[in-house]
């Protein structure tokens, strides 16, 4: 095939020296082949990039000394979208993008990384569609099952007949049906985990003949970074991790004790600014005064139905305020119109104002939703059930949510995992996953101090465990700074640059929370 400005040499097994005790307990590498396909969707304008299929045992473990397989071993293809750099000079080490999710593909992010021109200046980059995910075969999708489901906000879900239903049940139903298909198809759900990904990770490297690469996970991509970096270290140049999950479960007291410091943080910081004071006076106390009135008595709302199109009245309670409020709030750009919202809804209930249908669906509307649009539910819930449930210390995080009434009146947001984990049957990680990873590569942490999906201390405690990595805080921000800042963008160039060297981050002090 024609190379382009690909760097890779086809075929070129380059089996890197392991320098980790982990390498004894691995599995050997299998012999991979790699076809170049006609790539399944439209890029962007003035982008060629090149789609790869490789072909993969679904379990490593089968995988024999010589890198060969039983006849009858079960495969699955891993999709890579290859970018060129933009210049004439050499590129001995990638970008390799890992996305987040877990259940999203790296494919969905080629309009992002298309412009990334801080980054493909010198180098090409590498957009993987993790097994099960995205343009990969198969892609373990549900089309029982809308991936919004999985949240707390009811305005997501599909529409049913209320006479006599029964969500769970239901639930059970459509779930176990997405199950049982795959497994019927031959698939073994347990393989779709993390640690399955990163050897995937490593044979592909050295399949495409590369000698290092450098490694971005975002998010739950985060997590499967550190786990490469523990079954490939030779492979790795220099890592970044943005607003990332750490190997440990996320589903903790910690995280759930996220939502009021958030909210409080959102409040001093209307407080402190003289447009957001101005415009929406005090946003506790209006936060609380909406609070109360929704908790002594639902709402009747009356709207269009996104999905029929018929209007339709909702009887609207705290919960479902609170759900969509914490939605919003988890994002930079979405954060910027709480104010607003809060304030409307603290209008609303005093008789001064009327929403309109669009208001109404603006705030209730969850924003993870174009997020999770094309997550693909089957490999979501392999990872999570196998990772993060069931919970390590239900008490604590009880004790935390009994603290906390008037940012948890529902519960603590798990219960879908705590339906759906029993039902998807895939087993728990072993125990040696959650070790941290040591290790003296350069690592470059980057979170937002307003990021509602993973604690900002998290990933704080995560830099002080290398011995050579950077951390970079920004004021405000929510998840996923390198995809919603330049500054982010530009802080991982200058990293990639010279991982050794301190980062120029003279950009992020002009980074802060800013409000419509």
């Amino acid at each position: 095939m024609p190379t382009k400005q690909l760097w890779i040499a086809f075929g070129a097994m380059l089996l890197m020296p392991g320098a980790i005790s982990l390498a004894q307990a691995l599995p050997p590498v299998p012999m991979v082949v790699l076809e170049e396909i006609d790539c399944p969707f439209t890029p962007p304008l003035g982008e060629t990039p090149t789609c790869l299929m490789a072909e993969l045992p679904m379990d490593h473990g089968l995988v024999q000394a010589d890198g060969s397989l039983p006849a009858d071993a079960a495969m699955i293809g891993v999709h890579l979208t290859i970018l060129d750099n933009l210049s004439s000079s050499p590129d001995p080490d990638p970008f390799v993008y890992l996305s987040g999710g877990p259940g999203q593909a790296g494919s969905e992010a080629i309009a992002g990384f298309g412009g990334a021109v801080e980054l493909r200046r010198n180098r090409g980059m590498i957009l993987v569609d993790q097994r099960g995910t995205g343009l990969s075969e198969p892609a373990l999708d549900c089309p029982e099952i809308a991936p919004s489901e999985l949240d707390q906000n009811r305005f997501n879900d599909p529409s049913t007949e209320e006479a006599e239903f029964d969500a769970d049940q239901a639930d059970r139903r459509r779930f176990t049906a997405c199950h049982d298909h795959w497994v019927e198809a031959g698939v073994d759900l347990s393989l779709f985990d993390t640690r399955a990904a990163a050897l995937d990770l490593r044979a592909i490297r050295q399949a495409l003949g590369l000698r290092h690469w450098n490694v971005q996970g975002t998010s739950y991509g985060g997590r499967l970074a550190l786990d490469l970096l523990r079954v490939d270290p030779a492979g790795v140049r220099a890592m970044v991790l943005n607003s990332p999950l750490t190997l440990g479960s996320q589903a903790t007291a910690e995280a759930v004790a996220e939502r009021p410091r958030l909210f409080k943080q959102l409040f001093a910081d209307c407080a402190a600014d003289a447009n957001c004071t101005e415009r929406y006076g005090d946003l506790e106390q209006k936060f609380k005064a909406v609070a109360a009135h929704f908790q002594e008595e639902p709402v009747l709302l009356q709207f269009q139905d996104p999905q029929s199109g018929e209007t339709v009245r909702e009887a609207v309670s705290w919960p479902d305020v609170i759900e969509a409020l914490s939605g919003h709030l988890a994002f930079s750009e979405t954060a910027t119109h709480l104010p607003r919202y809060i304030a409307e809804l603290h209008d609303m209930v005093q008789g001064r104002l009327s929403l309109d249908d669009q208001e109404v669906l603006a705030i209730f509307s969850a924003a993870l939703n174009d997020v999770v649009a094309g997550l693909k539910l089957g490999q979501h819930l392999s990872v999570k059930c196998r990772e993060d449930f069931p919970v390590d210390d239900p008490a604590a995080l009880e004790s935390v949510v009994e603290a906390n009434p008037l940012y948890y009146p529902a519960g603590d947001g798990f219960q879908s995992y705590r339906l759906t984990c029993p039902i998807w049957d895939v087993g728990q990680a072993p125990e040696s996953f959650e070790v941290p990873v040591a290790t003296d590569h350069p690592v470059l942490i980057m979170s937002g101090d307003a990021d509602g999906l993973v604690p900002h201390a998290v990933a704080q405690r995560l830099a002080e465990q290398f011995s050579n990595s950077q951390f970079v805080a920004f004021r405000g921000m929510g998840h996923d700074v390198h995809l919603n800042l330049l500054c982010g963008r530009s802080v991982v160039a200058n990293f990639l640059d010279a991982p050794n060297e301190p980062i120029d981050r003279s950009c992020v002090d002009d980074v802060g929370r800013r409000f419509e």
